[in-house]
């Protein structure tokens, strides 16, 4: 039970802490921004998820990234929808619609939903500004952060020993 409650903290921390390089680091919160951005059910979000596993990036802050733009998603559904709605009527895009829509995983893909490509489209856009924003983050309040954390026995208990082992048994 101690371990589930903690395993949250347990990440950030370990995002914060870790030997990665910021731009690993960076690169991990961009693709959970632009996974946590898109809508989930689709076949966009799905790879998007295995891209943030099976790339060397940290995955801790990716699953930050995730939680932080799951919830602050919706509230850009109106714009999401205005953006994926003019470029889903655009003349000359219909006919690549239509095809994509007809292959065998077409109607997974979610490219036929306004809010999908319309979120995708504008997480699309503000990855350089992340990915530049959160690198600089992360090398200059990195590491005074993991030294500030590692000071404290909680903080070191948290971040590398299994909390739950000394207390389970």
């Amino acid at each position: 039970m101690l371990s589930l409650l903690l395993h949250p903290v347990r990440q950030l921390i370990n995002a914060l802490v870790s030997n990665d390089s910021p731009q690993q680091v960076a690169w991990g919160f961009t693709i959970g921004m632009v996974l946590g951005m898109v809508p989930k059910g689709n076949l966009i979000a799905f790879s998007l998820a295995v891209l943030l596993c099976a790339v060397r990036v940290n995955r801790s802050a990716g699953l930050l990234a995730v939680a932080i733009f799951s919830t602050i998603s919706p509230w850009c559904d109106g714009l999401t929808h205005k953006i994926g709605d003019k470029l889903l009527h655009q003349p000359a895009l219909q006919s690549f619609f239509v095809w994509l829509y007809d292959l065998p995983l077409g109607p997974f893909i979610g490219f036929h939903n306004t809010v999908t490509i319309g979120s995708l489209l504008l997480a699309l856009y503000i990855t350089y500004p992340c990915y530049y924003g959160s690198r600089q983050a992360f090398e200059f309040i990195g590491p005074p952060l993991a030294r500030w954390i590692t000071r404290y026995r909680l903080g070191r208990a948290v971040a590398g020993a299994q909390i739950a082992a000394r207390f389970g048994s």
